[in-house]
Order: structure tokens, then C-alpha cells, then sequence
């Protein structure tokens, strides 16, 4: 007979001597008996008694059998973390065992009666059954034997209920895909698989053992990339784009050897629990945040991705944390620095004190690779998270990098007078503007920023943030009420499948389409050499000067000419309109005060001062004597012995002359904005412009729109008080003005032909350092395979070690190589197209300079160099 049977016969036998001996007992009462009305109990219903001692009866077994649990969910949560914890090395071991096709998931043999088995409820993905589960007889517990089978139990010790692989997999990449599917739908979802209600604590099982799950993968890949020296925040920066960071030997120098972009997102944010405080209506603030409940949980999710908090706040005590539009610092070459306002977020206190993390800066290369994220901690996008970024480039990136910022114009002024200053001037570190939100920047300073009239940018548009972000945004919902530790998984289980599966993916997409576009630019060259002759334009220089030309000249209207400064003769006489302004005005103000105090009725109760109308005759009289004592300081200046007034020569002689520097300066002030408008409205009517960006910049002009409308009114003004009056200004007539319009668009027209030169230099650079990657990283994993396989020196324990850590090396390997043939045959069709001047031979990285590796490609016996042009 079965052991276990046999001990629950002997049980069931137990309890029958249990019953019999309590029914010898003199208070036995058989109350089927008694309810058949068969046998009589000694007991009256009168007062309710009958009820009280069912009552009493009920409660004494009750209060027998109750066991208080005083354990909160924190120690919980922090028990069940500790204890798989414990088991975390065997687990890992079995765990990468299961990765083995060749080990995982074989039964143990359960023909030896002392093999024990365990009994656990399996969900799979349509159907839930009961399985026996044979433990490994040399110990390591029952999570190790679950796990082994491709189960990942739900409790780590004594677990009702297991998992399969397969389905936690497939969340895993769903979720990855699209991050609007949580766990609570997907576990919905397979309720109505297996036709089962859905009940609240199904969602916590399944939370519990994907949270398993992915530390497994996590903390394995760790051992992997531990073994192959990659496991630092330094080696991932410097290698995780081979378009931008693998550099080959002989190579043309580029005017920028990186290009990143960075920006932050205020979706992922994450709701810090706090208690409930209960306050009255009336007793202080009408918003008062409890204290935090939330408890400390150290597990780890970065994955070498985020920087440290105490990094990032380390830059914040250089500049006390303050956003970067509140500085007031100077910069002459910084034209957008003191109208640039897209930096400051209206936010307030009650906002701080719901969110703990209040979103995401990113950094990614111009390809789409994620380099590194912050987290914004309390607070907008302060200065110190582009700070923070901005070092971790000087540091790993090295020279001539350009960064692209929606305000990289304001954050240029912020970096050059901040710690890290003189290592970016030294490193020739750039800040520039996307051009998406560089056109929504006044003219001036598009171009002095603006990716279009930078040379060196290709056709890069340095908008790449926001590409990253209408996906990642998807993870919201995922994030908001999650903890700290969950919602960096959340993150980061998001970035490192779309680093690997769409950006490296796409990448030869990306390079192809964007020499293909490059080459359609090139193609127009002719119309453009047809158009300057017609305009009797000599060359491509003559529009570069016009660049030029334009920018020196709205420079010049920013600052009045030396010929129109004031005069003290002119100074002189507005010192006296003051004047005769503060008399008149301080006149009227006693007329007020003495009626006032005639209202009162009685002179004896009234206290002067204590009136509006006295207090404003006071202050009227302090005002004349101060105008009185500059007019007297000019005079002493001038050498003036009579006072001027309007009937003399020089007080209408200088007015005149004031006149014509108002009109002057209003003339200037109009006309800069004029010209201004009319440069960033020509890219808001120009053809393949988006609807999103004509909505945006439209929107910004829109907001400017109002100080053009205030300087035709100053200049309408000024005309009209010259002697003769000129010409007055209509807001229609500016808006008509479109004369500029033909010679804006040919040289931007120009400014796309230089920047599709450059980018097919570039692209003829990225598409061998791509190729050169595939074949040397594909050689490099191989070896590194082959050399965790060999038994040669090794002990029986370490062989084994080995040998499945060379199973991970090539699961690693085949992660992104599955796409490598895709990407050498769109290079091998690229190279066959009209135009193409590059090559996909192979060439020598400088890292791997001198190193000799075996020739094996991607199908062993053939290079990646067959077929290259």
C-alpha cells in the first residue's frame, strides 16, 4: 500500500475513536436524533436559551481555532524575497540546465519508490491540470524540481500552484510589443482560456512568479555577460550601437563621430504611497500629504541603464536644482536663451507630493539605441538630468559629439557655465536642436542650432526621444501604481526588447532608406543648377553667404547702432516731460486730498495719511521732487542756465530728434520680426511638411503673434508723430509680405544637398562598421562557444559549468544574429543601386586591430564578404 494512503487511513481511523469517545460523554446529543424528535434534549427555548448555547457553542470553537496573523503585507512581500533569495543559486543552475535542449525539462526517473514526488497545480496556456512533480533526490528543494520541468512556482517553498515557462514567456514578449497589455488583463484573458472565473488573487500568483521569472533571465545573463567582460554600464555606452561605436582603421574624419539625442517624458510616472491624512475643513493647507508607507525594496532592475540618483544629485548642488530658464546668466550667442520658456513645467506642490518618480530622461544614439535613462525624481525636467547625461558622454563617448535637445539653445548656456563646461569645450561637445521643435524657435536662433543649417548633421533630425516615447508611453498604466523596484522592471524589460528586436532589427532599414532618401535629394541637383542660372546665381557659396548675410543682419537689429544712442540733450528734455508730467499729476492729486477731507466733516478727527487720496498726493509729491533733482543733475551736466521749455529752439530742435530715434527703433523692431516670421512661416506652407509640425509651429507663432502686433502699433505711433508723418503699417500688410519666400526655399533646397552629401559620407562610414560588426561579433561568440565546450583542463564540476554557459552564449548569440542575414542582403541590394559610393567589404576594427580570430561566418564556412561590392 501507498505510504501516503496508508497514513491517511490510519488518520480517518483516529478520528473515529474521537467521536466515540465524546459520545460516551454525559453531554452527548445526537442532534439528528433530536431533530427527528427521536430523543429528547435537556434544554428550554423560553429566554432563548436554545440560542445562547448554540451561540456560545459556536464561538468556543472559534476562539479555539483562530490564529492571529499579525505579519502586514511589507514583511511578506520581504520573507518571500528572502526566501527565494535562499534558493536563488540553485535555481539559476536548474534554470540554465532547462535551457539546455538537450537536458531541459527531462523527467526525473520516478521508478525507485523512495524517489519523492510533489502534487502542484500547473497552469498552462489553455488548459490547468494537477501534476507530480519527481524531486531530484539529491536535494536542492521543490522550487529547483519545478523550475527544472519549465514551472516557476508562486511561493518559493511550498508553492500551490506553478506557472509554465512558456506562458510567462509569452506575457514577456506581448507586453514587451505592446505595453498597454498588464498583467491583470492577461490573466483575464486566460480565465476565459480555461473557462474559470477570474478572481483578484490569481493576479498576485501570476505577479509573483513573472517577477521570478525575469530574474532568472536577468541574473543569468548577468553570469554571461560577467564571462564576456560586458557587464558595466562603461562597456554598454561604448559598444551598443555598432553603427556609431564600432570604428574601423583608415576611416574619414567626421565633423561628429556621435550623434545622441535626449529628452525627457513625464508619462512614466509612479504614485508614491503615502498614509492617509485626516484633516478638517479649515485646520491649515487645503492639501496635507502623509507620510510614506511604501517599504524599502532593494531588489535591483537597472540592468546598466540608469544612472544613480546620488550621481544625478550631485550636479544639482552646483546649481541649488533651479529649472535652467530662471537663470539669469547672459549669453550674447545664446538668442533663444531669455524667450525660451518650453522648459518650465507649471506644476505644483500637490503634484510633488503624489508622485515620487515624475517621469524619464532618455539619451539614445541617432539610430535608436537607448544609452542611458534618469530618473526625475519630485520634480520637471530640471537641468541637472541633461547634466547628469551630458557627463556620462564626456566620460565614455569621448570627441566631437553632438547632442540634440528640444532646447539645446538654453542648455548650451547652462552647460557652458556649469562644472562640466571646460571638459565640453575641450572635448568639442555640441548642443543642438531637433527639427521638429527647432522650427517653433525664433530665426536666429534655427540658425545657429537647427539640425537643417548645421553642417555635419546629414539628415538626421535628431527627434529620436520622440519616436522612443510613443511607445514606452504605452507602459503607463503599467507603471503608475507600481513600486519602485516594479516599475523599473517594467522599464527596462521594455528598452531591452526594443533595443535588440526593433531598433537592431531595423537597423540596415534604417541605413538603407536613409541613403535612398539621400540619393532622391542628389537627383534634384540638376533643377536647382537650372533655377540659380536663371537667378544669375554663381554657386552654392553665394547661398551659403546669404546664410550668413541673414544672420549678421538680425544680430545687428538685435543691438541700436552707435548713431542712434542717446544724447543727453535728449535725455535732458524727457527729464522734463517727466516732470511736467509728475506737477500735473501731483496737482491733481491735492485737489483730490483736499476734497476728501472736506468729505469728513469734521478737520479735527481726520488724520492725514490714512486716506487713498492723501497717500496718493504724498507719493505724488515725493515723485516731483525726485524728477526735479534729475532735471537740476542734467542741467549742471549741460552747463544750462535757463531751464528749456516748449518754446525753445533747442527743446523742438531735440525733439526731433527724439522722434526720428523712436521711428528708428520701432522701424528695426518691426522689421526684425517681419523678417523673422516670414523665415519660420515658409516652412509651415512648404510641401512634405507634417500636419503635427505645421500644428506646432503654427502654435508657436501664433503666441508671437501678439508682439508683432504690438510693434506695428509702436511704429504706427512713431510715423505718425514726424513731421511730415510716414506711412502707417496693417497688420494685413504684413502678413502678405512674401518676397523673402523664393530665396528661403533655395536655400533650403541648398542646405538639403549639403546635408545629403554628408550623410551618405556617413552612411558609407555606419554601413561597413555594421558589416565589419556582424562578422567580427559572430566570430568572437563562436570561439568564446567553442571554448566553454572544451573539457580540456577542466573538473567535472567546472565542465559542466561551462557547458551551460556556453548554451547561454550561443542563445545570446542567436538573440540579434537571427537578424544578420537579413541585413547583409539589404546592404548587398544597396550596393547594386545607381549611386551607391561606399563598400560592404569588411574592414579592421581598431579595438580588435592585430587580433586573429578564426574566419567563420554566418553560415560557418563562407565570410560576409561574398557577393560585397
Amino acid at each position: 500500500m501507498d505510504p501516503i494512503l496508508k497514513r491517511q487511513l490510519n488518520n480517518l481511523a483516529a478520528e473515529d475513536d474521537d467521536i466515540d469517545e465524546m459520545a460516551e460523554g454525559s453531554n452527548w446529543v445526537d442532534i439528528d436524533a433530536v431533530m427527528e424528535g427521536s430523543e429528547r434534549i435537556e434544554l428550554s427555548h423560553a429566554g432563548g436559551e436554545l440560542q445562547d448555547s448554540l451561540a456560545e457553542g459556536i464561538e468556543e470553537e472559534i476562539s479555539v481555532n483562530r490564529r492571529w496573523d499579525w505579519r502586514t503585507r511589507r514583511d511578506r512581500t520581504e520573507r518571500r524575497n528572502l526566501d527565494f533569495m535562499a534558493q536563488m543559486p540553485e535555481m539559476i543552475l536548474v534554470y540554465m540546465r532547462w535551457c539546455d535542449p538537450e537536458e531541459g525539462g527531462s523527467p526525473i526517473s520516478d521508478t525507485d519508490e523512495d524517489t519523492e514526488v510533489y502534487s502542484i497545480l500547473v497552469i498552462d496556456m489553455f488548459d490547468t491540470e494537477r501534476r507530480e512533480i519527481a524531486l531530484d533526490p539529491r536535494g536542492g528543494g521543490i522550487s529547483p524540481a519545478l523550475i527544472m520541468q519549465g514551472l516557476v512556482p508562486c511561493s518559493p517553498w511550498k508553492p500551490t500552484a506553478a506557472i509554465t515557462t512558456r506562458v510567462l514567456e509569452v506575457y514577456r514578449v506581448a507586453h514587451a510589443r505592446c505595453p498597454q497589455l498588464a498583467i491583470q488583463a492577461f490573466v483575464k484573458t486566460l480565465c476565459d482560456l480555461h473557462g474559470v472565473p477570474y478572481r483578484p488573487y490569481l493576479r498576485e500568483q501570476f505577479s509573483i512568479s513573472y517577477d521570478l521569472y525575469l530574474d532568472l533571465r536577468r541574473r543569468t545573463e548577468a553570469r554571461l555577460l560577467h564571462h564576456l567582460g560586458r557587464d558595466s554600464f562603461a562597456w554598454r555606452v561604448k559598444h551598443d550601437c555598432p553603427a556609431c561605436m564600432y570604428k574601423l582603421e583608415g576611416e574619414d574624419e567626421l565633423i561628429f563621430d556621435v550623434l545622441v539625442t535626449q529628452d525627457g517624458g513625464n508619462s512614466l510616472k509612479r504614485v508614491l504611497q503615502r498614509n492617509k491624512v485626516e484633516s478638517e475643513p479649515g485646520d491649515g493647507p487645503e492639501f496635507v500629504v502623509g507620510e510614506s508607507k511604501e517599504y524599502t525594496d532593494n531588489r535591483d532592475a537597472s540592468d546598466w541603464y540608469f544612472l544613480a540618483r546620488e550621481k544625478v544629485n550631485e550636479l544639482a548642488k552646483h546649481r541649488i536644482a533651479e529649472r535652467m530658464p530662471m537663470e539669469a546668466i547672459e549669453d550674447k550667442t545664446n538668442p533663444c536663451a531669455e524667450r525660451w520658456k518650453n522648459m518650465i513645467e507649471d506644476v505644483t506642490a500637490k503634484m510633488w507630493g503624489i508622485f515620487d518618480e515624475t517621469g524619464i530622461f532618455v539619451c539614445l544614439c541617432r539610430h535608436g539605441f537607448v544609452l542611458m535613462i534618469v530618473d526625475m525624481i519630485k520634480s520637471g525636467e530640471l537641468a541637472k538630468y541633461p547634466l547628469a547625461v551630458t557627463e556620462a558622454l564626456l566620460e565614455h563617448l569621448g570627441e566631437r559629439t553632438g547632442a540634440g535637445y528640444d532646447v539645446g539653445c538654453d542648455f548650451q548656456t547652462t552647460l557652458k557655465n556649469s562644472p562640466l563646461g571646460e571638459c565640453a569645450k575641450c572635448k568639442n561637445f555640441c548642443c543642438l536642436v531637433g527639427a521638429f521643435h527647432g522650427h517653433a524657435h525664433n530665426r536666429l536662433c534655427q540658425l545657429c542650432f537647427l539640425a537643417t543649417y548645421v553642417e555635419g548633421l546629414g539628415l538626421e533630425d535628431l527627434e529620436g526621444c520622440e519616436r522612443f516615447f510613443s511607445g514606452s508611453n504605452g507602459l503607463a498604466k503599467s507603471c503608475r501604481y507600481a513600486s519602485r523596484f516594479h516599475r523599473q522592471q517594467e522599464i527596462m524589460a521594455y528598452v531591452k526588447h526594443y533595443d535588440t528586436f526593433h531598433t537592431y532589427a531595423n537597423l540596415s532599414k534604417f541605413l538603407s532608406d536613409n541613403y535612398k532618401q539621400a540619393l532622391g535629394i542628389l537627383k534634384t541637383e540638376h533643377k536647382i543648377r537650372q533655377f540659380m542660372a536663371k537667378e544669375e546665381i554663381a554657386n552654392y557659396q553665394v547661398l551659403h553667404d546669404w546664410l550668413k548675410e541673414e544672420k549678421a543682419f538680425l544680430l545687428g537689429l538685435q543691438e541700436e547702432s552707435k548713431d542712434q544712442t542717446e544724447t543727453l540733450e535728449m535725455e535732458y528734455v524727457q527729464k522734463l516731460v517727466n516732470l511736467d508730467t509728475s506737477r500735473f499729476s501731483s496737482a491733481k492729486y491735492v485737489v483730490l486730498a483736499t476734497e476728501a477731507r472736506k468729505a469728513q466733516g469734521n478737520n479735527a478727527t481726520y488724520t492725514p495719511g490714512t486716506s487713498k487720496a492723501e497717500l496718493a498726493r504724498r507719493r505724488g509729491k515725493e515723485k516731483v521732487e525726485h524728477d526735479l533733482e534729475a532735471v537740476q543733475e542734467l542741467e549742471e551736466r549741460l552747463g544750462i542756465v535757463d531751464r528749456w521749455t516748449t518754446e525753445s529752439e533747442k527743446w523742438q530742435s531735440t525733439v526731433g530728434e527724439i522722434k526720428k530715434r523712436k521711428y528708428q527703433l520701432a522701424l528695426n523692431s518691426v522689421e526684425h520680426l517681419i523678417v523673422q516670421r516670414i523665415f519660420e512661416l515658409t516652412k509651415v506652407n512648404q510641401s512634405q511638411t507634417g500636419y503635427k509640425m505645421r500644428r506646432h509651429i503654427a502654435k508657436s507663432l501664433q503666441a508671437r503673434s501678439k508682439a508683432v502686433k504690438n510693434a506695428i502699433d509702436r511704429y504706427n505711433d512713431a510715423a505718425l508723430a514726424l513731421d511730415p508723418p510716414m506711412v502707417s503699417l496693417t497688420w494685413e500688410q504684413v502678413v502678405e509680405y512674401t518676397f523673402l519666400a523664393d530665396f528661403d526655399i533655395l536655400r533650403d533646397t541648398r542646405d538639403e544637398l549639403c546635408r545629403a552629401r554628408e550623410e551618405i559620407q556617413r552612411l558609407n562610414i555606419e554601413i561597413r562598421r555594421v558589416v565589419t560588426w556582424i562578422r567580427d561579433e559572430n566570430r568572437f561568440l563562436l570561439d568564446q562557444e567553442e571554448s566553454l565546450r572544451s573539457e580540456e583542463g577542466k573538473s567535472p564540476e567546472d565542465a559542466e559549468t561551462d557547458r551551460l554557459l556556453a548554451v547561454q552564449v550561443k542563445l545570446y548569440r542567436e538573440r540579434r544574429g537571427r537578424f544578420d542575414r537579413t541585413h547583409i542582403q539589404r546592404f548587398q541590394k544597396l550596393a547594386h543601386l545607381n549611386g551607391f559610393t561606399g563598400t560592404i567589404r569588411s574592414g579592421t576594427a581598431v579595438e580588435r586591430a592585430g587580433s586573429e580570430v578564426s574566419m567563420i561566418g554566418i553560415d560557418g564556412d563562407r565570410d560576409l564578404d561574398d557577393g560585397a561590392a
